[in-house]
């Protein structure tokens, strides 16, 4: 199987149809028990399937929560710790009440809203002129095209100044498709040299209670290779981070299921690594989680710049916990409950 093929499984499936829905979903079960499980003689494959089918029904849980979290070989005890589907839905809905909310959906929504937090140049293309894009263009080397709606790193693309021969075509076939053009961010060095392609950041998952804010979980994702992109379902890694201290706490996982110590490509170790200016991510994410009421569950991403202020790339309003629970394989249930209990 191609690995592009097994990024779209393991990620964010779009589905047309019944029967692709069927054999979608056919192929990601056969493929994360490859993944997770390993060969298996038919008896076990029997057991297996019906354990998940349990699962399912029992406990919520979807195809990626029972192979990810290895309900294969957890006790029904342990797998009630878990926040699975179910679980996940009972946390979005009582703290936003619904999984879809235009001002996270949408990135020109989100940037218009929370762009004292950006600390980035960007631009508006529908509301732009061609001098306005002409500009920008010249003022960044490279930059980032990105359409106003996708998730899971999809719609964002990594694009050269000096490449762009027609820039009235190029502006021309963007206008009035929704686009945001960003520059591209500077990071911080120490976290730059683990992978230089791409923007290694920070997952904080906060929940919104009044005027407390609850940090409930965070983890430092980066990328792996020549991809542009940190996103964990675009097969990055991602690491969990001590929220007091900003150390990496656990190996590197990606979705794949390996698990690495050090980066495999730098070789610069990850576990026991302190992100420096670790205040400022939490002190941004504070102040960002206070700007709008009636979200109170969302997982902002973070970058660090070189200066060391904390740049917001997007919040997510309907976080996946998979990125928070793998790397630990530690449920996380009991520690959400707690808090959404008291909303």
């Amino acid at each position: 199987m191609e690995n592009n093929e097994k990024i779209r499984l393991t990620g964010y499936i779009d589905n047309s149809g019944k029967i692709a829905y069927i054999k979608n979903h056919i192929n990601k079960y056969n493929l994360l028990k490859n993944m997770f499980v390993g060969e298996t003689n038919k008896i076990t494959s029997v057991k297996i399937f019906f354990d998940f089918w349990i699962s399912v029904l029992v406990f919520g849980s979807g195809i990626n929560d029972y192979f990810q979290y290895n309900f294969f070989k957890r006790s029904y005890k342990d797998r009630e710790k878990f926040i699975v589907g179910r679980k996940w839905l009972k946390i979005i809905n009582k703290c936003n009440g619904s999984t879809k909310i235009d001002l996270f959906d949408d990135k020109l929504k989100f940037n218009y809203k929370f762009k004292d937090y950006l600390r980035r140049d960007w631009l508006d293309v529908d509301k732009s002129n061609f001098d306005d894009f002409n500009n920008f263009v010249k003022k960044h080397k490279t930059f980032f095209l990105k359409k106003n709606v996708g998730s899971g790193g999809n719609g964002i693309s990594k694009y050269y100044s000096k490449d762009i021969e027609d820039s009235s075509g190029f502006y021309d076939n963007l206008k009035g498709e929704n686009y945001i053009l960003e520059e591209s961010i500077i990071q911080l060095k120490s976290l730059k040299e683990f992978n230089p392609s791409s923007v290694n950041t920070i997952r904080v998952v906060t929940i919104r209670n009044n005027e407390k804010i609850y940090i409930m979980d965070c983890v430092l994702r980066m990328g792996n290779g020549d991809r542009s992109t940190d996103n964990f379902h675009q097969h990055g890694l991602a690491m969990k981070v001590d929220p007091k201290t900003g150390e990496v706490v656990t190996e590197a996982i990606d979705k794949s299921n390996n698990r690495y110590v050090e980066h495999p490509k730098s070789h610069k170790k990850l576990l026991g690594y302190k992100i420096p200016y670790w205040s400022n991510v939490i002190d941004t994410v504070n102040k960002a989680a206070l700007e709008i009421e009636n979200v109170r569950y969302v997982g902002w991403d973070v970058a660090i710049l070189e200066n060391g202020q904390a740049s917001i790339i997007e919040g997510n309003c309907s976080a996946d916990p998979d990125i928070t629970q793998m790397p630990d394989q530690i449920g996380k249930w009991d520690k959400y409950k707690e808090v959404i209990d008291k909303l």
